[in-house]
């Protein structure tokens, strides 16, 4: 860390069970006050509920020993020795350092000043002092590992405690730039997206573009496999996210049946469920297969109707919808489609669509228009299946 007087942008100088409700009697009731001598009293003026008690430890990297290093900070059980017209950045934190030096002087290690409320982590105020300390080729510095990406979420987390209007401002632009970076949404680890999606539904309205890029990056690797889905589970059913609940379950159904399933000598299925899987996400899983098999079951002994075409007649119509039913029956049957799981709907839908479109007696029997107009109804079909395939995992009502 530079112990001169670096370049600064920042510094302006001047599924388990949940209670949803409970009984009012159950509510504890406030605590009396604690008796406390008058230098404490004046401190808990200043800041708020703040434990100034029990011991404290330098901390390794930002208990500044340079000259310019002139105000000791206390933050829970650690000091922190920085420049003061650093804390200028926040007006809130400047107005209480100013208070304490009025009455005190410059804060020291015997008498720190106490970082005032809402308090921060540590973690939150070292991120926060590294953003000070930063130059600007390190604030420009994309994401690149998961660390850095916590370090961002800890500044955002303060700067939603504490007005720092040019460190929020950039935090904001690096959250974007960073579920955006197509290099790092592709190879970072699915603590990194479950991280990046908490700190967007931390404010919705202000992030909503970073979780939305987020998800549909998530979800596109979960359905790549390029990250596993259990993860993607979780977050998507800690903030209920329905595109990737649907995406997530799907790929860990097909998973389950492909490889967590085992059978007996008379046949009955045994399937191994993740254990870092709730009961309720095990329910909704089983019954996210019975539902999306069920699907299927209907599509494969009901045809889809048969759009008319614009060249097609009343008449003729009619032969061309039999003749469609009863090629949709036989490519039902094909080897390709039987081989497939009864609860991959997406993968019987574009299997099915793939053998109708190749089907010679189908071309031969209706009409072009029909023919491409019943393709198109199958597809779009996948497409309506695909958007509702959290529908399906609602577990039992």
């Amino acid at each position: 860390m530079p112990t001169a007087t670096p370049s600064r942008i920042f510094i302006i100088l001047d599924d388990s069970t949940v209670r949803e409700a409970r009984d009012r009697q159950e509510e504890k009731r406030p605590n009396k006050r604690v008796r406390v001598d008058s230098d404490e009293e004046d401190a808990q003026d200043s800041y708020g509920s703040h434990n100034a008690k029990g011991p404290v430890e330098r901390d390794p990297v930002y208990f500044k020993e340079d000259e310019l290093a002139n105000c000791v900070v206390r933050v829970r059980g650690w000091l922190f020795k920085i420049q003061a017209d650093m804390l200028s950045c926040s007006p809130t934190m400047n107005s209480y350092l100013q208070d304490h030096i009025r009455r005190y002087g410059m804060p020291t290690e015997e008498k720190p000043f106490l970082c005032p409320n809402p308090l921060p982590t540590v973690d939150e105020y070292r991120a926060f002092l590294w953003a000070l300390y930063a130059t600007f080729d390190e604030l420009s510095e994309p994401i690149h590992t998961n660390e850095e990406l916590e370090r961002l979420s800890h500044i955002i987390t303060i700067n939603k405690k504490f007005d720092i209007p040019k460190m929020h401002d950039w935090a904001v632009e690096m959250l974007h730039k960073t579920a955006n970076n197509h290099v790092f949404m592709q190879s970072c680890s699915s603590a990194s997206l479950a991280l990046l999606v908490d700190t967007a539904k931390s404010n919705h309205k202000k992030y909503g573009k970073v979780l939305d890029a987020t998800v549909k990056a998530w979800c596109n690797r979960v359905w790549d496999k390029t990250t596993p889905s259990v993860p993607a589970m979780q977050t998507a059913d800690k903030h209920d996210l329905p595109e990737l609940v649907g995406t997530a379950y799907y790929v860990h159904v097909q998973d389950m049946h492909d490889r967590q399933t085992s059978f007996t000598e008379r046949g009955a299925a045994k399937i191994r469920v993740d254990l870092k899987l709730n009961n309720g996400q095990v329910m909704r899983l089983l019954t996210g297969y019975w539902s999306l098999v069920s699907l299927w079951e209907r599509h494969r002994v009901k045809p889809l109707e048969l759009p008319k075409g614009k060249s097609c007649s009343d008449k003729k119509h009619i032969e061309c919808m039999a003749n469609w039913n009863r090629r949709w029956i036989s490519a039902v049957g094909w080897r390709r489609i039987l081989d497939l799981s009864s609860a991959d709907i997406l993968g019987l839908l574009e299997c099915l669509r793939d053998q109708l479109l190749n089907d010679d007696d189908l071309k031969a029997a209706l009409e072009p228009e029909c023919r491409l107009a019943g393709l198109e109804a199958i597809r779009a079909l996948r497409t309506k299946t695909k958007e509702g395939l959290a529908d399906h995992f609602f577990a039992c009502v």
